[in-house]
């Protein structure tokens, strides 16, 4: 509700219309989650091998080809031409890391169409 008050003052009651409010900025996943859009993919995870980390079956791992992996880190790594998932410091030295995992996305609903 609006109205002005006999200083001519104008006043607003109720709650804030958020669609008005500029200090609010847009979430976008792309900046959020991802650093360097030349060098990232994103995979669909299968198997539940990684359920104890909440990496399930079905959900997307972001994976950056241009991070040099940590021993600690989740690595993406070729193996019998599959993608395999693994943390750095158990990965044969002889084996190349195609890329570190960043984030997942895990999705609870599935989205309908």
């Amino acid at each position: 509700m609006y109205y002005e008050n006999t200083d001519g003052v104008s006043v607003h009651e109720g709650f804030p219309n958020p669609a008005t409010d500029t200090s609010l900025q847009s979430l976008d996943l792309n900046t959020l989650l991802i650093t360097h859009t030349a060098t990232t993919y994103l995979m669909r995870m299968s198997g539940d091998e990684w359920q104890i980390l909440g990496i399930f079956g079905g959900d997307i791992v972001i994976v950056d080809r241009s991070i040099n992996a940590q021993p600690n880190d989740l690595v993406v790594w070729t193996k019998a031409d599959r993608f395999t998932l693994s943390y750095k410091h158990t990965v044969d030295e002889s084996t190349a890391v195609w890329g570190v995992i960043t984030a997942t996305i895990h999705q609870f609903r599935k989205a309908q169409r």
